[in-house]
């Protein structure tokens, strides 16, 4: 056990750091477009988030993972203070939903994927803190506009 640890230690990391996201390497995604145009204002938010959330938008940025646009959509941040004190950055696209079509995604049922891991008897398993992979996926050009934030 103890020389599997070792070398799962030898493997690199995923990420750099916690903002580090990346691009899949996939082709750009189409998903529905909204019928309809929402705007909605910015929330107040406490000066003690302005900052690490504007750091955290400059680094998705440097990553291409982001960009800034004029676009007639605008969906606010929601900042929210981590168990760690630090700062995660979440979109409130919560109107952009009730105007957007929906999108059917094949999600696994949690129960049967259970017991088909213990099926196997496998002696690994790993958790992955997916927090910022909405923005590793590209999207086609004709969709970013409404995901646009402020």
């Amino acid at each position: 056990m103890a020389k599997s640890i070792q070398q799962l230690n030898t493997l690199p990391g995923l990420s750099k750091n916690p903002i580090t996201v990346g691009l899949l390497k996939e082709e750009e995604q189409i998903v529905p477009i909204a019928t309809s145009i929402v705007h909605c204002r910015q929330y107040r938010t406490t000066r003690d988030a302005v900052i690490p959330i504007h750091k955290m938008i400059r680094e998705l940025e440097s990553q291409g993972v982001v960009s800034k646009t004029h676009s007639p959509f605008n969906s606010p941040i929601w900042p929210v203070r981590k168990s760690d004190r630090e700062w995660r950055l979440t979109v409130d696209y919560c109107a952009l939903n009730e105007v957007a079509p929906p999108l059917s995604a094949v999600i696994p049922h949690m129960l049967e994927l259970q017991y088909e891991l213990e099926s196997k008897a496998a002696k690994w398993y790993a958790t992955i803190n997916i927090a910022n992979t909405f923005f590793s996926i590209p999207l086609a050009a004709k969709c970013r506009p409404q995901f646009a934030f402020t």
